[in-house]
């Protein structure tokens, strides 16, 4: 071997930015100059990605003067290339989330051209939710053109024997000549990827995806690869994307890729206190650890980057681009951080019946009918959730919401509250027909003091209101404008349906009350704006049973407020004011 180049080949090759280029100028002079040392080099990317990355690929930035740019890996992206890497090798599915601008698409897609040119059997297939975000000649925000412009700079010695770029580099498929493996670009569709099987498959900005789509694509995408690799910043939970992320349904190997990582944006890090103040940290891998140490807070590990972004981004931008925040980037109807102060009260089992139930617990029961008398039975399965038990003196309104019974559908959701302190009491949800549900509504309502019953009247719910009408309960009654009777239940309509939600809302915000059940807190959490239609509902695929019974408790107490029946319940439920525990203090218990 002539050797031209001083130590062309260590693990110690330039990563600063001017030293890289003029140490890939001299490699491939020396490679032009030299044969044997060619096919060295050659035989060297083909065993090290990261040698072949930082040495021969090219990125673009048109933000930038100079858009053409070498990719020198940063050490946070070797991490990520060689889990990605893996899990292709190993058959295996990954998830990656991040933030906006971390090379995410360029290190997947380097990933698979390494593959591609060096590995037999290399077959891949990319999509995203548009075929304009797949393949756009001289577009290089497409996913195929970043192939295409990489490929087309690589010295002609590294490519496939008898590669023609005008024949091989096609619009959606990028053959190679040599070892017959392809890359080939698909736009979002039920049946992505079905035709033929993969080494890896790209889903790219999942998130974005139509829901009944993702779902079906996800299904499809099972048997055509043994490792699909979805990539995406979040918005909001209930896609099929977050439900991925945040395993509410099925488990899958996750690569987190923050800001906080990135040594630029990283620059100067700090943590944001309480009061103000500013604690110097250092970024990088110790930043990310204090962010995933303190829960993934939203706007605490700051940095002048940081800020400047926000100086012009809103909210719910820097929830999604910035800080991978799956709730506040779904457009949240409800005040978040009022919500994250609201204490999940804990289950607990009692020695004995008549024992109370400790603040910050709850007990669950089954309501059983003996002799006209509603009694309880205390039990893990039971069905109604109780965080206090009825109190001399006290009002209660059962608000609930019916569903027509039928699993992996909506739930029926009952929210029992304390009209004075507006504080959730019990709850109970679960897939009931109609008949049954109202039965167990008619419990809770005999056991709560004979309490007003407030069911929905919609749809499913004209039934239940109809099976109350004949079992001694307090039912509510819809009225017009002019306090006419018009039917027996709540009627949810255009009128009541934004007049319930902005009164919960403004209660949930102002800490007015304590919700307790997870259940409902969760709910609340991934209740959001739609972002087509502008109405409020769940996100996606999750559950809002919970926030109706809830809001339309919030319309009925405002309707109906605690009006004390003696001045000696007046006294009481001034007593109880005065003395029930402030909100939100038992935090530590």
């Amino acid at each position: 071997m002539t050797q031209t180049l001083s130590q062309p080949l260590t693990t110690d090759w330039p990563k600063e930015f001017r030293s890289n280029l003029e140490y890939r100028s001299r490699l491939l002079d020396a490679c032009d100059a030299d044969d044997e040392l060619r096919a060295y080099v050659k035989e060297y990317c083909k065993r090290d990605i990261l040698f072949w990355i930082d040495c021969f690929c090219w990125t673009k930035d048109p933000r930038k003067e100079n858009s053409i740019l070498p990719f020198i890996c940063y050490d946070f992206q070797r991490e990520a290339i060689k889990t990605i890497e893996k899990h292709i090798d190993d058959g295996k599915d990954l998830l990656i989330e991040k933030s906006r601008d971390m090379g995410a698409s360029w290190m997947i897609l380097y990933v698979y051209m390494h593959k591609w040119m060096f590995e037999g059997g290399s077959d891949f297939r990319v999509g995203s939710r548009k075929e304009d975000f797949v393949d756009k000649i001289n577009d290089i925000d497409t996913l195929l053109e970043k192939v295409r412009f990489n490929l087309l700079r690589m010295p002609e010695w590294l490519l496939p024997k008898d590669c023609n770029g005008d024949r091989d580099f096609a619009y959606m498929k990028i053959i190679n000549s040599e070892n017959k493996n392809a890359i080939v670009g698909e736009s979002a569709n039920p049946h992505f990827a079905s035709g033929g099987r993969r080494k890896s498959i790209l889903i790219d900005e999942f998130s974005k995806w139509e829901n009944s789509v993702a779902g079906a694509a996800w299904t499809s995408t099972a048997d055509a690869s043994p490792c699909r690799i979805v990539n995406s910043t979040p918005v909001g939970s209930g896609n099929k994307f977050g439900e991925l992320a945040l395993g509410t349904q099925e488990k899958i190997d996750k690569l987190t890729l923050h800001w906080t990582l990135h040594p630029e944006k990283s620059k100067d890090c700090y943590i944001l206190n309480k009061d103000g103040s500013k604690t110097p940290i250092e970024g990088g891998k110790v930043a990310y650890d204090k962010w995933i140490e303190l829960g993934r807070p939203i706007g605490v590990i700051r940095s002048p980057w940081y800020d400047a972004e926000c100086e012009r981004r809103s909210d719910t931008d820097i929830a999604q681009e910035l800080d991978i925040n799956y709730l506040q980037s779904g457009s949240p109807f409800f005040n978040l951080q009022a919500i994250s102060g609201q204490n999940v009260w804990k289950h607990i089992e009692r020695k004995s019946p008549f024992d109370p139930i400790p603040f910050g617990r709850f007990i669950k029961v089954h309501l059983v009918n003996i002799d006209n008398k509603i009694e309880v039975r205390e039990s893990k399965e039971g069905w109604l959730r109780i965080f206090e038990l009825p109190k001399s003196g006290m009002q209660y309104v059962l608000s609930a919401d019916t569903s027509e019974g039928l699993a992996k559908r909506d739930e029926a959701f009952g929210v029992v509250r304390d009209k004075w302190t507006r504080n959730v009491v019990a709850c109970a949800n679960g897939h009931y027909p109609p008949d049954d549900w109202a039965i167990k509504l008619a419990y809770i309502a005999k056991f709560f003091k004979d309490c007003d019953v407030v069911p929905e009247n919609n749809n499913h719910g004209h039934s239940v209101t109809s099976d109350l009408k004949n079992m001694d309960v307090r039912l509510y009654y819809t009225k017009n404008k002019e306090g006419n009777v018009i039917k027996a239940g709540f009627t949810t309509d255009v009128r009541t349906r934004p007049l319930m939600l902005d009164q919960l809302e403004e209660e949930i915000r102002k800490n007015v009350f304590e919700m307790r059940d997870e259940v409902v807190i969760g709910q609340a959490k991934t209740f959001v704006y739609n972002q087509k239609n502008g109405r409020p509902e769940a996100d996606g695929n999750c559950l809002d049973d919970g926030i109706i019974a809830l809001a339309i408790g919030s319309y009925v107490i405002k309707e109906k407020p605690f009006k004390p029946k003696s001045d000696t319940d007046g006294r009481l439920a001034g007593l109880a004011h005065e003395f029930r525990r402030p909100l939100f203090s038992n935090a530590g218990r």
